[in-house]
């Protein structure tokens, strides 16, 4: 049978289960998949640091649901990653240690010019390789695509293009912070994990192409005022690549004001060339419920207002 490693925790609520790791296992787990700290760091949800402690055995038992997540990021069953008892090392017999002889000072004579020296070198050595270094970085770039405004209350769609510059396949994770208040309401592709306390979403995937898109519907806090901006922050990373996380480019905010995301001119109407502009960039959010309906009925009428009461837009026949 099997043996449980995880430390019992029943005789104490509210207190997680804890799991003792092998840290040596895991570093070489992570290097056989080529995988880095920061990519393992991502996914469990901590910091390289912390990979980096579990690794040097700095800590012996950590989270069951953080082994969980690194067991997965590892692509391992979670029993690979346990530290397994090993029996107690016999005792070895006291040796005796010879008896310190006195040795005549010795000359110091460069001891600080060497080090300089080696120094120099290195240095140099460094310089002339990123000169003639002319490998490729593996590399990613993000754009994050916003409306200017919304409504308090009301939802907007988010988009995320990710292009890779280095040939497909790639594995990677999309992290996005939302500010807080707001609620993520649906993605597309469907959203790996929403942690609510710190407001972030993210994606795991494995893309083939070289360029991809993610989107999400999110919900503006409905205590908002006019003037105020909602700041949205994300990082993309890759799997294999020790460089860092490369952060989402693109727009950041928008503003809260009385008007419909979709009317960019703030005119109170949906002209032609604004309803072409939705069709156009929001494209690829089909799965997704954007307001398509009610976008169409105020370009259909003659226009549209905001019933802050209500929360809700009134079209004018």
């Amino acid at each position: 049978m099997a043996k449980d490693n995880s430390t019992d925790t029943s005789g104490h609520p509210g207190i997680a289960p804890m799991v003792r790791i092998d840290g040596a296992k895991i570093r070489q787990l992570r290097e056989r998949n080529k995988l880095t700290q920061l990519y393992l760091s991502t996914v469990v949800g901590v910091t390289t640091d912390t990979i980096s402690r579990w690794e040097n055995r700095h800590y012996q038992s950590i989270k069951l649901e953080n082994a969980e997540k690194l067991a997965q990021a590892l692509e391992v069953p979670l029993e690979e990653i346990e530290q397994q008892e090993s029996p107690e090392p016999e005792s070895q017999p006291s040796q005796v240690q010879p008896e310190p002889v006195d040795l005549p000072p010795r000359r110091r004579t460069g001891l600080i010019i060497i080090p300089a020296v080696l120094l120099s070198v290195v240095a140099a050595g460094i310089l002339i390789y990123s000169m003639f270094d002319t490998k490729p970085h593996r590399g990613v770039s993000a754009e994050r695509i916003l409306p200017l405004h919304v409504s308090p209350g009301q939802s907007f769609p988010v988009l995320i293009r990710v292009h890779l510059t280095e040939p497909p396949p790639v594995s990677l994770i999309i992290k996005e912070l939302i500010p807080h208040g707001t609620l993520a309401l649906e993605g597309f592709p469907s959203i790996t994990s929403i942690d609510d306390k710190e407001n972030s979403l993210k994606w795991i995937r494995r893309i083939d192409t070289e360029g991809s898109v993610y989107a999400y519907m999110c919900k503006a806090p409905p205590d908002t005022r006019g003037n105020d901006r909602l700041v949205f922050s994300g990082t993309v990373t890759l799997k294999d690549t020790a460089s860092d996380r490369q952060t989402i480019e693109g727009a950041d905010s928008l503003e809260i004001a009385p008007y419909h995301w979709a009317d960019s001119n703030r005119d109170y109407m949906i002209d032609d060339e604004e309803i072409l502009a939705v069709y156009d960039i929001y494209s690829d959010m089909e799965e997704l419920p954007f307001d398509r309906d009610l976008i169409d009925s105020i370009w259909a009428s003659e226009g549209y207002a905001w019933d802050h009461a209500g929360a809700t837009y009134i079209t004018v026949d």
